[in-house]
C-alpha cells in the first residue's frame, strides 16, 4: 500500500508564519527541497531535460504569472450573467413596479378542482376526503372563503398550467407542517404517492416536485439556492418546519441568498417560507427572526427603495396576497430572493380568507392594505401593523367599537413601500397618534427597521406598542404568554 503525505509549506496562507505554533514540524518541512525541484532533478538525471531547459521553463512560467498578476489592475471582465436561458431576465429597476398576476376565474376554478382530483381506484384517506377534498371543491364552486392552502395550490397549479416548474422542499412539505397543504396524496392500501397538480392536462410541460427533506437546513437550503440559480423558469421554494429553523442555515443565507447577486451578479428567485407567530408555542417555535432578514436587506432608510434591493421580504395577511407573491416570483422580469413570513393560526382562521375575485384579472400584490373607514376625517389614531397580528387588533377594535381608529397593514417590508404609505397617511388629516404595533419583542420584529423609515420618508414619528425587550424570542410560561398577548392588543388603543 502506498501513502502520500501532504503538508502546507506556508501554513494557512503565504502571509502566515506556521513556525509560531508548529516549530518542530516546520523545521523539517523547510529543510526539505520542494517537490518541483526534486522532480526536476530526476528529469535531468534521467536525461529527459537539461538543467538549462528546466531553468528556462521555470523563468517563463514565473514571468507569465507575474505579468498576469499585474494585468489584474486594468482587467475588465466580460459580462457573463443573464445569458442563455436567463436571456429574458433583467436586473431589477431602482423603482417599484406592479405586476398583474391575476387570472381568469375559469382557469382558477379548473386548477382548484384538479388540485384535489385523483384516480377512481385511488384509496384516499377518509379524513382528507372530509376535511380537505370536499371543502376545497365547495370553496372553488362558490369562489369564496379561499384559504391559504387553496390559494397556494392555485398559485402553483396556475404556474404549472402555464408551463413553469415548481419545486418545494422542507420537512413534511407534502402534507405541510400544520397538515394543511396535502399537495401529495398517499394511497392508503398501496402506499403509492399521487400528485394531483402533475395531472392538470395531457400536454402538461410544467411539473411540481415535492421534496420531503431532512432537518439539515444548511445543506437543504444551500441545495435549493443552487436550484434557483440554474433556471429562472423554475419556482424554487424552501419551507422551514418552523420559522426559526432557518437559524441552522445562516451561512447560505448570509453568503449566497442575501449577497450572491451583489458579489457575483448571480440572480436567484428562491422563495423561503418561514412560519411565524406568537401563539404560545414557546421560545423555539414562535419567531422566524424577521429582524435578521430586515437587517440583511440593503433597503435605504433615507430615500425610497426600488425593486433592486437585494432581498424582498413580505408578511402577507390574506391568501390572495400569498397567491400573488408566489406568482410574481415567476411573472416579473427579474429574480430576487423572497422571504415570506407565513402564518400558522391564519391557515384556518375564517376571517383570513379571500375570494377568487381577489385573484382575478388585473389584480396584484398590494404592499400596503389600507383600512375601510366610513369617515377618514374622524380618525384620530392610526395603527400600523404587519402580519397576523392585524386580526387580533381588528377583533379588539370591534370589541371597543373604536370608530376613530384606522388599522393599516404593511404587507411588503423590503422594498419599503414609501409612496403607498405616504398616500395612506394623507387620508387621515385629523389623526394625532401614529402607532407601530407588533406582537414581537421590541428588539425583534420589524420595529427597528420601520422606525427610521417612517421618520425619514413618511414624516411621522411612531409610538411603539408591543412586547418589551427580551433575550429569547418568546416566554416559555403559559400565564406570562397570556398576559403579554392581552397587553399587545390593548395597549395600542390606550396610548396617548
Amino acid at each position: 500500500m502506498s501513502m502520500a503525505i501532504f503538508q502546507r509549506r506556508w501554513g494557512h496562507n503565504e502571509l502566515d508564519d506556521p513556525t509560531f505554533t508548529n516549530p518542530a514540524i516546520y523545521n523539517i518541512i523547510q529543510a526539505r527541497r520542494t517537490v518541483p525541484d526534486m522532480y526536476a532533478d530526476v528529469l535531468v538525471k534521467e536525461g529527459v531535460m537539461t538543467k538549462e531547459e528546466v531553468e528556462r521553463i521555470v523563468a517563463e512560467h514565473s514571468g507569465w504569472l507575474n505579468d498576469t498578476l499585474k494585468s489584474m489592475d486594468t482587467y475588465i471582465p466580460q459580462e457573463s450573467f443573464l445569458r442563455k436561458h436567463w436571456a429574458g431576465i433583467h436586473q431589477a429597476d431602482a423603482a417599484l413596479t406592479v405586476w398583474d398576476t391575476g387570472l381568469e376565474s375559469d382557469i382558477l376554478r379548473y386548477v382548484g378542482e384538479k388540485s384535489v382530483t385523483y384516480p377512481q381506484d385511488f384509496n384516499i384517506h377518509p379524513h382528507l376526503l372530509k376535511t380537505h377534498v370536499s371543502p376545497r371543491l365547495n370553496k372553488i364552486s362558490t369562489g369564496t372563503k379561499i384559504d391559504w392552502a387553496t390559494a397556494e395550490a392555485l398559485a402553483m397549479g396556475s404556474l404549472l398550467y402555464q408551463g413553469y416548474n415548481v419545486r418545494i422542499s422542507g420537512q413534511d412539505v407534502g402534507r405541510g407542517t400544520f397538515s394543511h397543504r396535502h399537495v401529495m396524496l398517499v394511497d392508503q392500501k398501496t402506499n403509492e404517492m399521487y400528485i394531483p397538480l402533475n395531472n392538470l392536462i395531457d400536454t402538461q410541460k410544467g411539473y411540481l416536485e415535492v421534496a420531503n427533506s431532512i432537518l439539515s437546513e444548511e445543506a437543504v437550503l444551500a441545495f435549493e439556492y443552487g436550484m434557483s440559480i440554474e433556471n429562472p423558469n423554475n419556482l424554487i421554494i424552501w419551507e422551514a418546519q418552523f420559522g426559526d429553523f432557518c437559524n441552522g442555515a445562516q451561512i447560505p443565507i448570509d453568503t449566497y441568498i442575501a449577497s450572491g447577486e451583489t458579489k457575483w451578479m448571480i440572480c436567484s428567485g428562491l422563495t423561503v417560507l418561514l412560519p411565524h407567530g406568537y401563539d404560545g408555542a414557546g421560545p423555539e417555535h414562535s419567531s422566524c427572526r424577521l429582524e435578521r432578514f430586515l437587517q440583511l436587506s440593503d433597503s435605504n432608510e433615507s430615500k425610497p427603495d426600488g425593486d433592486d434591493v437585494n432581498i424582498h421580504i413580505a408578511n402577507p395577511t390574506t391568501p390572495a396576497q400569498y397567491f400573488h407573491l408566489l406568482r410574481k416570483q415567476i411573472i416579473q422580469n427579474y429574480r430576487k430572493p423572497l422571504i415570506l413570513v407565513t402564518p400558522k393560526t391564519l391557515l384556518r382562521l375564517p376571517e383570513a380568507t379571500s375570494s377568487l375575485a381577489d385573484m382575478g384579472p388585473h389584480t396584484s400584490f398590494v404592499p400596503v392594505i389600507g383600512d375601510v373607514v366610513k369617515e377618514d376625517c374622524n380618525v384620530q389614531r392610526v395603527i400600523f401593523v404587519s402580519g397576523k397580528h392585524y386580526y387580533n387588533l381588528d377583533k379588539q377594535r370591534k370589541a371597543l367599537d373604536a370608530k376613530d381608529v384606522a388599522l393599516v397593514r404593511l404587507e411588503g417590508l423590503s422594498p419599503f413601500p414609501t409612496l403607498n404609505l405616504q398616500q395612506e397617511v394623507a387620508k387621515y388629516k385629523n389623526a394625532k397618534i401614529f402607532i407601530w404595533s407588533q406582537e414581537e419583542h421590541q428588539n425583534m420584529g420589524a420595529w427597528s427597521y420601520i422606525r427610521p423609515r417612517f421618520e425619514n420618508l413618511i414624516g411621522r414619528r411612531l409610538k411603539y406598542a408591543g412586547r418589551g425587550p427580551l433575550a429569547t424570542p418568546a416566554v416559555g410560561i403559559g400565564q406570562l404568554h397570556q398576559k403579554e398577548a392581552e397587553e399587545v392588543i390593548t395597549k395600542p388603543f390606550m396610548m396617548r
